[in-house]
C-alpha cells in the first residue's frame, strides 16, 4: 500500500541528510600532495634550525580533513605523522592521531598560513614568538 504523503516526507528526509553531511565531504583548497620546498624551527635551546641545512626533505598528502606527512634528512627518515586537519581562510590545524615524535600543544598544532597559486606557506607561534615555518610546492596530479 502505497502513502502519497510518505514520499515527499522521504525526499524531504534524504534531502536533509545529504546537507548534514556535505561539508564533510566538500574538497578544501589545500588537499593535495605537497613537497617541502624549505623552512625552519627553533630548537628546544631556542636556535632556529634551518630545513635546507639540515638537508631536510619532506611530502605531505592532504584530503578529506586527513594528513600524513614523511621528513628524510639526508635520505633518512627523520619525521612521520598523521591525522586530521581543520583549515578555514588563513589558519589550519593539524591534529596527529600518530606520530614519530612528542605531540604537544594539547594535542594539536596551530598554523597561520597564506595559499598563492601552488605556494601554501605556513607559520607557527607560541607566546607571540615564531616557533615554525614551513613552505611547501603543490606537486602536480599523476594520470
Amino acid at each position: 500500500m502505497r502513502n502519497p504523503t510518505l514520499r515527499p516526507f522521504l525526499a524531504w528526509l534524504a534531502l536533509a541528510a545529504f546537507a548534514a553531511v556535505a561539508p564533510a565531504f566538500a574538497a578544501s583548497p589545500l588537499d593535495g600532495a605537497w613537497q617541502l620546498e624549505s623552512g625552519d624551527f627553533v630548537d628546544a635551546e631556542g636556535r632556529t634550525k634551518d630545513y635546507a641545512e639540515l638537508k631536510l626533505q619532506g611530502i605531505k598528502l592532504v584530503a578529506d580533513g586527513h594528513f600524513s606527512f614523511t621528513t628524510t634528512q639526508d635520505g633518512r627518515f627523520w619525521a612521520g605523522g598523521s591525522g586530521t586537519f581543520t583549515a578555514d581562510a588563513d589558519t589550519y590545524v593539524e591534529t596527529p592521531r600518530m606520530a614519530s615524535y612528542p605531540v604537544v600543544d594539547g594535542g594539536s598544532y596551530r598554523f597561520r598560513y597564506v595559499l598563492e597559486g601552488d605556494t601554501w606557506t605556513l607559520e607557527r607561534h607560541e607566546d607571540g614568538r615564531r616557533v615554525e615555518r614551513e613552505v611547501w610546492r603543490r606537486l602536480p596530479a599523476t594520470p
